[in-house]
C-alpha cells in the first residue's frame, strides 16, 4: 500500500513536469487542453482513492484507551468513568500508530495526577467519580484528539516553583506577567515532572517531552488548555495525511519554498506606513489593528539573495501555535499539491524545514515548518 501510494506521488510529479513544460504550454489547441485537463482530473481521482486506502477509524485505538483506562484507575484506587467520541474520524494508518504511546502517555497523567481522589472530589463539592473524555473531530483541515478530564487542572504557581528551582526562569521575574499557556507548554521539557511521588503510572520525568516530539515529528502540535480546580484539556492537532499537503509555492531569491496553505492566514503587500519599529521588539506591521512582528525570509533561511525591503516583496500573515507573525517573501508563485519527501539521512535536522518537494519544473523545493521558522527568527533576534 505504501509503495502504491508513493507510485501515485510519482504520477503526480511526472503530470507537473508534463503540464508545466513550455512546449505544452504552448500548444493552444483547444482539444489538447481538454484532455490534459481530463487527464488531470483522473490523476487527482486515483490520487485521492490511494490515499483513502490508507485511511483507518481510530475505533480501535479508542478501545484500547478504555482498557487502559480500567486498569489505571484500579491501581490508583480512582473511580473513573470514560467517555468517547468520534471513534469513527478517519486518519492515515501511520499517524494512528504513531500517536498510540503519547495517547497513552497523557491518559495515564490524566488518571494519575488530574482526577482527584473520591475524598478530595466530595472535598471540592464534586461527584467522587471522575470523567475522562477522548474525542476527536475534524477542524479546519486537520484532525484534532482531545483528552479531557473534570479533575484538578494543572497547578500553575507549582509549575513556577519548579521552573525556577530548575533556574528556567529567574526568582526577581514577574511572574504575574506570563501567560498561561507559557506556564503550561514547560511540562513538555525533558525531565520537568511536578508529581509530588514516583509511582509506576506517572511522576517520573519522562514522556510529555515524548509526547511532544512525537507530535511534532507528524507535522503537528499539543496545545493545553487547563482551569484550576474544574480540569485540563490536552489537545493534538494532527494532519489528515502524511504524504501530501496543499502548499503555497514561494520564491525568495532564486530558490523556491513550500509553505502548507492552513498555516497561511492571509498575503498582501506593505503600504507606506504599514511597517512600525518598536522599542525591543523590531520592526511590527499593522495587520487588520493588531501588531505583528515582522520577519524576512532571507535573514531566517540563512540565505544571501531575496528582497530587503518592504516594497519589494509580499508579507504573508502566518500561524503556527497561536503565535501569529509576517514573513517578507519576493513573491507567491502559486498553489499546488506536493508529495512529501522526507531529507535524505546523510542530511542533519533542519529547524524550520520538514522535507522537501518535487516542483513541475523538477526543481527541489523545501516544505516550510512554520513553528520551526518562528523558533529561527526569534533566537536568531
Amino acid at each position: 500500500m505504501d509503495v502504491l501510494v508513493d507510485m501515485v506521488g510519482e504520477l503526480v510529479i511526472g503530470y507537473q513536469m508534463v503540464y508545466q513544460d513550455e512546449i505544452i504550454q504552448g500548444i493552444k489547441h483547444q482539444r489538447t487542453q481538454r484532455t490534459l485537463g481530463h487527464v488531470s482530473k483522473i490523476i487527482r481521482d486515483l490520487q485521492e482513492v490511494a490515499m483513502s486506502l490508507r485511511l483507518v477509524t481510530l475505533k480501535a485505538s479508542f478501545q484500547k484507551m478504555a482498557r487502559l483506562v480500567r486498569d489505571v484507575s484500579a491501581k490508583a484506587g480512582k473511580n473513573i468513568r470514560f467517555h468517547t467520541e468520534g471513534e469513527d474520524v478517519e486518519l492515515d494508518r501511520n499517524v494512528v500508530e504513531e500517536i498510540a504511546d503519547p495517547l497513552v502517555h497523557m491518559i495515564r497523567n490524566a488518571c494519575d495526577h488530574g482526577i482527584e481522589s473520591a475524598e478530595d472530589r466530595r472535598a471540592a463539592g464534586k461527584s467522587p467519580e471522575g470523567n475522562l473524555y477522548l474525542r476527536a473531530y475534524h477542524q479546519g483541515g486537520s484532525i484534532v484528539v482531545e483528552i479531557a478530564d473534570d479533575g484538578k487542572g494543572l497547578d500553575r504557581d507549582k509549575i513556577l516553583r519548579k521552573a525556577i528551582s530548575k533556574g528556567i526562569y529567574t526568582p526577581d521575574r514577574d511572574l504575574a506577567d506570563i501567560p498561561n499557556s507559557e506556564v503550561y507548554n514547560l511540562v513538555f521539557l525533558p525531565g520537568f515532572s511536578t508529581a509530588d511521588k514516583v509511582t509506576d503510572i506517572s511522576g517520573r520525568g519522562v514522556g510529555m517531552d515524548v509526547v511532544r516530539r512525537n507530535i511534532e515529528a507528524l507535522r503537528g502540535k499539543v496545545e493545553i488548555d487547563s482551569v484550576a480546580g474544574e480540569g485540563s484539556v490536552f489537545r493534538m492537532r494532527l494532519p489528515l495525511t502524511m504524504a501530501i499537503i496543499d502548499g503555497m509555492v514561494v520564491r525568495v531569491g532564486t530558490q523556491r519554498y513550500v509553505i502548507p496553505t492552513l498555516s497561511i492566514e492571509q498575503s498582501f503587500r506593505p503600504a507606506p506606513g504599514t511597517i512600525h519599529t518598536a522599542v525591543g521588539k523590531g520592526e511590527m506591521a499593522m495587520v487588520r489593528g493588531e501588531l505583528l512582528p515582522v520577519y524576512r525570509a532571507r535573514e531566517v533561511l540563512g540565505l544571501n539573495e531575496g528582497v530587503c525591503s518592504f516594497d519589494e516583496g509580499l508579507l504573508l500573515v502566518l500561524e503556527a501555535h497561536e503565535t501569529r507573525f509576517c514573513l517578507l517573501v519576493d513573491e507567491i508563485v502559486g498553489q499546488q499539491q506536493v508529495v512529501i519527501k522526507s531529507l535524505s539521512r546523510g542530511v542533519a535536522p533542519i529547524r524550520g524545514v520538514s522535507g522537501g518537494a518535487i516542483l513541475g519544473d523538477g526543481r527541489v523545493a523545501l516544505i516550510l515548518d512554520v513553528r520551526g521558522v518562528v523558533t529561527r527568527a526569534t533566537t536568531a533576534a
